[in-house]
């Protein structure tokens, strides 16, 4: 339908150029051209209503009162073309087509005037005022000049009598001077309307390039003044009906620019400039532009700058003025909201770690700071969700600013993390700290017990800029020691922090240079010792130092999180031995245990990495068992959906060091484990007294209930083998049957196996 309005409208306006260039070469009646112009008046009116069933609200409105608008001008067109083909000439509009002009002009600027905007700020409306008035006094400037500059132009409408018809004299030549100079007037204030609307206060609900296509409208007037001297010979040409003409294409391309703006996805922004040239209004700057031109070029061509010029030119200068130091204002504010934005958080609205960082460089008095976690609070945001996560946030924050009072600078520093600057070096902060959080925060009705871990740090004059490093490394010991606790920075940290952190760079640069390796301890059956399994232990030793204990650098690969790189490397390594030994070995072949860190368990790519890690060697699933922790999946979530994927990839799940940590048997229940290894700790209780036997007995009785394998890891003595076997059990490990070593030992000792066999 927009297509065809715009067909239409297209239409009238190639007949009306046809018929007029047509009437050059013979006699043409002076109505020749007012079909057109009433096709093109009606054609907008019937756009309108097209527009404003396509929309909704204030903007089905707008477009019904421009169909309104379009309708009182046709109407206003019909009587002026009957006029005219009743009297044989061209004729003056009469008082009716004057007042329907006048009228239609007057409703389309209602319309603009009655779209509604979105609430601003009193400098955005004093912006915007000030940006309105330039533009009128422009528009009010440019106008005057064209008033002015055409002195000859004839009193009366547009289409004054031709010389064969009868003169018009006196009175009604001045009313109709003055009448056509107000269409003229209205209209083009219209047009500036338009243009203010849409380039200034915006175009609300209607889309804005619809009104750009009206806008030019406010040229007609103006253009129909310049074309009558020059259309004076030929009586067919009437310059009303000329400028009627476009009025139809003006609001058919309007109409379907509204109607195909839904469709129409938004545009992306490009650059950084063509956002910023985006937010600012070029209309008043065009304005003022134009005029400074239009007042040169009367200046050059006059001499001098008439009064009225002058005057308005003057004030022009005054609001420019005026608006660049509202401008000016508006930045400063604007700048000191982004500074405040910047240095705050706005979830809390605490100061952010940019400003407490600020405030520590500046300070070199004595003073204590602490840095605290929210213990569990991943958990509590997953379970509750982020809206009361954020409202728990927003109580943390209350609740530290309530207990350390106006002379504590208390900020947010990360997600969950909070930190606080008090004055002096303050011994009790992380106690009263951790102490704040034993009664219950209120977020929404609830109560919630959260507590703290915190680390502490104190001290004056040049050390002040580093308190929160040093505080932060405090937490960080605080945290690996448990939660709802504080520790206080020592110089050891300090050594313990740059060891981790040279050794993390010479662990990295060991994975890059190949400095590791696999040791295997075999996993035999009881009572013959034949090698069933082996369990893959990674070494590292470096070309020009000793060889690096895995007590000392596993802990440092989780905290820096090289834990993954390495624990893909011993995946890997470990399923190429495997593979190796299942070609030489077949069905006898034995089973890999791979130690997966906790880290490891919540990296999500971990199941597809031995997936394609099997594929890659076409390794059977079932000669891979992976060991982890009871901790790692205690607390259920990520971890544990990482294990049941894994699990599903036909692997084998070990519970690593069962009975030392946090262990329970809804766990053997929830965790899909096919192998229980009890801990060494109690398999050097045995043959001792039945009381010292119990847990090793009652864990081989709860495996092979459920159908579990239980292996017992350190087994040294002959003693502790035989007694393991007459308590059930039938896999053991430990240097009394052999230490870890590399897998050419795995392979002799499986050959003997299978001569001995």
């Amino acid at each position: 339908m927009a297509g065809r309005l715009v067909l239409l409208a297209s239409v009238w306006v190639v007949l009306a150029v046809v018929l007029g260039v047509a009437g050059l070469f013979g006699d043409a009646p002076p109505w020749l051209l007012w079909p057109s112009a009433i096709g093109a008046t009606g054609t907008a009116a019937y756009a309108g209503l097209i527009a404003a069933g396509a929309s909704a609200g204030s903007a089905r409105l707008f477009w019904l009162r421009l169909a309104a608008a379009a309708g009182v001008l046709t109407a206003g067109t019909v009587a002026h073309a009957l006029r005219t083909a009743l009297a044989g000439h061209l004729t003056s509009m009469n008082l009716f087509s004057a007042v329907c002009y006048v009228g239609s002009v007057a409703a389309v600027a209602y319309a603009m005037v009655r779209l509604p905007h979105p609430p601003r700020s009193w400098r955005a409306n004093l912006a915007i005022c000030l940006d309105i008035a330039v533009v009128g006094v422009a528009a009010m400037l440019i106008i005057t000049h064209f008033l002015r500059s055409y002195p000859q132009l004839p009193a009366g409408a547009p289409d004054m009598p031709h010389p064969a018809g009868p003169p018009m004299h006196g009175a009604p030549m001045a009313g109709l001077a003055i009448g056509t100079t107000l269409i003229m007037l209205v209209t083009a204030i219209t047009g500036v309307l338009a243009v203010i609307r849409i380039g200034i206060t915006g175009a609300g609900p209607v889309h804005g390039p619809a009104l750009w296509f009206l806008a030019p409208a406010g040229l007609l007037p103006p253009l129909s003044w310049l074309l009558l001297p020059l259309l004076r010979p030929w009586p067919h040409l009437s310059v009303t009906a000329i400028v009627l003409a476009p009025i139809g294409l003006m609001f058919a391309l309007a109409a379907r620019s509204q109607i195909r703006s839904p469709e129409r996805p938004a545009r992306p922004v490009g650059t950084r400039w063509t956002r910023r040239w985006r937010r600012i209004s070029v209309v008043p700057y065009a304005a003022v532009a134009v005029t400074v031109g239009m007042l040169i070029f009367v200046t050059l061509h006059l001499g001098f700058l008439p009064p009225e010029l002058a005057g308005g030119s003057v004030m022009l200068i005054t609001l420019v003025v005026i608006r660049q130091i509202a401008a000016l204002s508006d930045n400063t504010v604007l700048l000191d909201r982004l500074e405040e934005q910047a240095n705050h958080d706005d979830l809390t609205g605490l100061p952010n770690r940019r400003r407490f960082a600020a405030v520590l460089q500046e300070r070199t008095e004595p003073a204590t700071v602490a840095v605290a976690d929210l213990d569990g609070f991943g958990t509590l945001n997953d379970r509750l969700g982020d809206e009361r996560g954020d409202a728990l946030l927003r109580a943390a924050a209350g609740r530290i600013a309530e207990t350390f009072g106006p002379d504590a600078f208390v900020a947010r520093l990360l997600g969950d993390e909070f930190g606080v600057l008090v004055p002096g070096e303050d011994g009790h902060l992380g106690e009263r700290l951790v102490r704040a959080f034993r009664q219950p925060l209120r977020v929404d009705g609830h109560d919630l017990l959260v507590t703290v871990t915190a680390g502490v740090a104190a001290g004056r004059d040049d050390i002040v800029p580093d308190l929160l490093r040093r505080a932060e490394l405090a937490l960080k010991a605080a945290k690996h020691a448990g939660a709802n606790r504080f520790q206080e920075h020592t110089a050891e940290l300090d050594s313990t922090a740059q060891h981790d952190a040279d050794l993390a760079a010479a662990l990295r640069r060991g994975l890059d240079r190949g400095e590791f390796h696999l040791a295997y301890q075999p996993i035999v059956e009881l009572p013959d010792g034949r090698i069933i399994g082996v369990e893959a232990l990674v070494r590292w030793q470096p070309p020009d130092g000793a060889m690096v204990s895995p007590a000392d650098f596993i802990p440092v690969a989780e905290r820096t999180g090289l834990i993954l790189d390495l624990g893909l490397w011993v995946i890997e390594t470990a399923c190429a031995d495997a593979a190796r030994w299942q070609r030489e070995h077949g069905p006898r072949a034995p089973r890999v245990n791979i130690n997966v860190s906790a880290r490891q368990l919540l990296d999500p790519e971990l199941p597809d990495q031995v997936a394609s890690t099997m594929a890659r060697y076409r390794l059977d699933p079932d000669k891979i068992t992976l060991e982890i922790t009871e901790t790692a999946v205690f607390g259920g979530g990520a971890a544990l959906s990482t294990v049941k994927e894994l699990r599903e990839l036909g692997v084998g799940v070990a519970l690593d060091d069962f009975g030392t940590g946090q262990s329970s048997l809804t766990l053997l229940r929830t965790c899909p484990v096919t192998t229980l290894k009890v801990d060494k700790s109690f398999i050097d209780e045995l043959n001792g007294t039945a009381e010292q036997e119990a847990i090793a007995t009652s864990l081989s009785t709860i495996a092979a209930t459920l159908g579990l394998r239980a292996v017992a890891e350190g087994v040294e003595t002959y003693e502790q083998a035989v007694r393991l076997e007459a308590l059930g059990y039938r896999y053991a490990q430990g240097y009394y049957f052999a230490k870890p070593g590399p897998a050419a030992l795995i392979d002799a000792a499986l050959d003997r196996d299978r001569v001995q066999q």
